[in-house]
């Protein structure tokens, strides 16, 4: 394996790894805390179920990418191509997701986060250098 792809698979690594640790703490701790203030200011029940279903589907979104791109950078340390369509697209999400939260809900450099995990995702999924 070139240096340059095990670099990129490492990339991938440390980013998909990122991004399922923090879909692990997202549905751990943010999601029930955010649904015992719902139930606390006393939010009908209808809109806490909608409100809860979201909050766990943007959990297994979470984790259905980190997967995508975890199961990218085995691929790649196994020598095969990862396709780089949905990698640029998790990356994109992510960097767009950080910097505009960042931006319109609050300058915490939390949010930039998001956008960390992008660029790492998006390094891993960069072409290698032609010679």
């Amino acid at each position: 394996m070139p240096p340059q792809d095990l670099r990129r698979a490492t990339f991938l690594v440390l980013g998909g790894a990122a991004i399922v640790a923090t879909a692990v703490l997202h549905g751990a701790v943010n999601v029930p805390h955010l649904r015992e203030d719902l139930v606390e200011i006393g939010t009908r029940p209808t809109l806490l179920r909608a409100v809860s279903l979201v909050l766990y589907f943007s959990v297994i979104a979470m984790f259905a990418f980190g997967g995508l791109v975890l199961a990218s950078s085995v691929a790649m340390l196994r020598g095969r191509p990862a396709p780089r369509a949905p990698l640029w697209v998790t990356a994109g999400a992510y960097m767009a997701f950080g910097v505009v939260a960042f931006a319109a809900v609050s300058p915490s450099v939390h949010f930039l986060g998001y956008s960390a995990m992008g660029v790492l995702v998006a390094v891993g999924a960069a072409p290698a250098r032609a010679r």
